[in-house]
């Protein structure tokens, strides 16, 4: 059992390891494949933590089956280097998810965040020392809050090689970190294949099992498709805050027949309703660029003078209405 075999505990101790403690839909109509960003939640002291050799190739092993499925994945030292200390360890998911939101350049959609727990145990019967390990994942959408989906493997004593005889510090970690990394390799395929289905590739990419599409042929650039809409599209959806000032009531109610018909809408529901203002929160899987185009042909539609402002997933449409005279 945990906590009587002082031997092995110091040996992970030393390897810098931790003693595992046991713990008792359709698709989303999916525009912009997501940003990923894989993070540690190395909080609980019983986890393997940050930077560790065995943390590491964990690490690795996630973000390699992401791509193989052809997602977009960042590295968490690059892009957030400028905002927080890289060097942190023990971080809580709350401080994963508020890092994650705050990086910009790229905006990041969704988070990876992941756990291991090793022990070593001696065999009750033997000097055999055992392996147990358990890594686990999870995947959370940055702009709403939804998660998208959760996957563990775990293996226990007699499961796995067990360490080698007068195993030190390196052989623990080099032995450890090699039944780790393919434990993270079933992981991370099964949150790939997760992701996969919210946010199902472009038909006709290589993701998609389709071949690789030439470039056009100089002169002849790419058309979007029109504005307006509602129709099925490829990537995440995704979570925007529209909110509408100086409008009329008649005038909002064109308004939301617009939102509606925008393509990639999932659905939306107002926040904040007043004499003047009103706001929606507003599920789509169109990308920023056609949701703020879209805005603006809209306002050109309904004959209407205004500025459609964004900030992150944040849009403010504001009539500008001429003056009148009494």
């Amino acid at each position: 059992m945990f906590g009587k075999i002082p031997v092995t505990f110091a040996f992970l101790a030393a390897a810098g390891l931790s003693l595992l403690h046991p713990v008792i839909s359709t698709p989303a109509r999916a525009g912009e494949q997501p940003n990923i960003l894989i993070m540690g939640e190395d909080a609980d002291r019983d986890t393997v933590p940050r930077h560790n050799r065995v943390f590491n190739r964990v690490l690795n092993a996630l973000i390699n089956e992401m791509q193989s499925k052809g997602f977009k994945v960042y590295d968490e030292t690059a892009v957030a280097m400028g905002i927080t200390n890289p060097g942190r360890v023990r971080r809580t998911d709350a401080e994963l998810i508020t890092v994650a939101r705050r990086v910009k350049t790229p905006p990041i959609d969704v988070v990876t965040s992941f756990q291991i727990y090793a022990n070593a145990e001696k065999n009750p019967y033997s000097d055999i020392m055992d392996l147990r390990i358990r890594v686990s994942g999870r995947m959370l959408n940055v702009a709403t809050g939804q998660r998208l989906g959760n996957y563990e493997v775990s293996f226990g004593p007699g499961d796995l090689a067990p360490l080698p005889v007068k195993c030190g510090r390196d052989c623990i970690l080099e032995n450890v970190g090699k039944q780790a990394q393919e434990i993270a390799r079933d992981v991370g395929a099964a949150l790939a294949t997760k992701l996969d289905g919210l946010s199902p590739a472009r038909p006709g990419s290589t993701a998609a099992g389709g071949q690789a599409q030439p470039l056009p042929p100089a002169g002849n650039p790419v058309v979007q498709p029109p504005a307006g809409g509602a129709g099925r599209c490829t990537g995440l959806t995704t979570a925007y805050q529209i909110t509408f000032q100086g409008f009329a009531p008649d005038e909002v109610s064109q308004i939301e027949s617009q939102l509606v018909a925008f393509q990639g809408y999932d659905h939306m529901r107002p926040v904040r309703s007043g004499a003047r203002t009103i706001a929606y929160w507003y599920e789509s899987c169109s990308d920023l660029m056609r949701l703020n185009r879209n805005l603006r042909q809209m306002l050109s539609f309904m004959g209407l003078q205004g500025q459609v402002s964004q900030r992150g997933n944040k849009f403010l449409v504001t009539k500008i209405a001429a003056p009148v005279t009494r």
